[in-house]
């Protein structure tokens, strides 16, 4: 059987491309000369945690995105000065207080923030836990992320709901020091959620939590 010169020409061709798509693979497969030390990473990374990055991604769809962009466009029209990253940041540290308030037992400090009824219930919990002479313990080792979930426009009243995910340390010991509930030494991953409410056409700027949850 002979073989023609263009069939010859084609296995010599494919020959070639199978060099050369090994030689490129090897190529791309080196380090080159930009290999940021670890500390450097380290260093990127724990900024890009610590930004208040607003994650639209994480509502599921781009149908999704574009909804919840258009209320957040919204309330920017009815109110000049809002802002989502200042939203969000005001939500870290008032996150924070709460939990603190919480564990303490003194809610005098965010009681002014807090929807009459979900304070009463916070109050509930905390005089249960003094009755019986309990002690909590919630260390938050990191504010994982914090994602706007949905945005409610009823006129001028706005509801915004919030996740929370957090890395935290919590523990519940009884009157003896006895740990009845949690580890001291282990780290779980909480989610939150929670509703701030406010009339954006007050002159009154602050958010009130209507309402929590956790995932």
């Amino acid at each position: 059987m002979q073989f023609s010169l263009p069939f010859i020409d084609i296995i010599i061709f494919a020959v070639i491309a199978v060099f050369l798509i090994y030689r490129l693979k090897n190529i791309l497969g080196q380090k080159t000369g930009f290999d940021p030390s670890d500390e450097e990473s380290k260093n990127h990374k724990e900024r890009m945690e610590a930004s208040n990055v607003l994650d639209f991604a994480q509502t599921g769809s781009t149908k999704n995105l574009n909804q919840l962009d258009d209320k957040l466009n919204k309330i920017k029209n009815i109110d000049k000065d809002f802002s989502v990253d200042e939203f969000i940041s005001g939500a870290k540290i008032f996150f924070e207080m709460v939990v603190k308030a919480f564990v303490s037992g003194d809610l005098n400090k965010i009681k002014d923030y807090i929807k009459t009824s979900l304070l009463d219930d916070f109050q509930s919990v905390v005089n249960e836990r003094e009755k019986d002479n309990e002690t909590l313990i919630i260390n938050i080792k990191k504010v994982v992320n914090i994602i706007i979930k949905d945005v409610r426009i009823n006129k001028n009243n706005v509801a915004i709901r919030v996740l929370f995910e957090t890395d935290q340390i919590k523990v519940l010991k009884d009157k003896n020091n006895v740990i009845i509930d949690g580890n001291p030494r282990k780290i779980i991953k909480v989610r939150d959620i929670w509703l701030f409410e406010r009339n954006i056409a007050s002159q009154n700027k602050n958010w009130t939590l209507i309402e929590t949850a956790t995932e």
